[in-house]
């Protein structure tokens, strides 16, 4: 194999992970908002309530407002990664490595041709 094909086959891998990376960083996301609105519905009721302190509502509320902060922590982190995953699969399309490539042996090529033989030969 060519150190060409190597490139294409380790572009395709690496293309492969930023979109697997890319679609677990959203289903995240999206079990932690469900996770985060349960929370608050939760906290909700039973701040509605008026749970006695015999319950432990207000021990409970106090985990929930502490799972919520949690949550928004997380989803924070993941709409950063997810936003620089997106930076990233646009810059790979935009940035054709094998074109370039290519582009470079081709003005080498002409180079050479232009050259005569025996600077070639030094």
């Amino acid at each position: 194999m060519t150190d060409n094909t190597h490139e294409q086959d380790g572009a395709a891998v690496l293309q492969r992970q930023v979109h697997f990376t890319a679609d677990l960083l959203r289903s995240l996301q999206e079990s932690i908002h469900r996770l985060r609105n349960a929370a608050e519905e939760l906290r909700e009721q039973l701040e509605t309530t008026g749970g006695d302190e015999a319950t432990g509502a207000r021990a409970q509320i106090s985990r929930l407002e502490g799972l919520i902060r949690d949550c928004q922590k997380v989803e924070k982190v993941i709409a950063e990664q997810s936003t620089e995953f997106a930076r990233m699969l646009k810059s790979e399309h935009e940035l054709d490595l094998g074109a370039a490539r290519a582009a470079v042996e081709c003005g080498l090529s002409r180079l050479r041709a232009a050259l005569a033989p025996e600077l070639l030969l030094g």
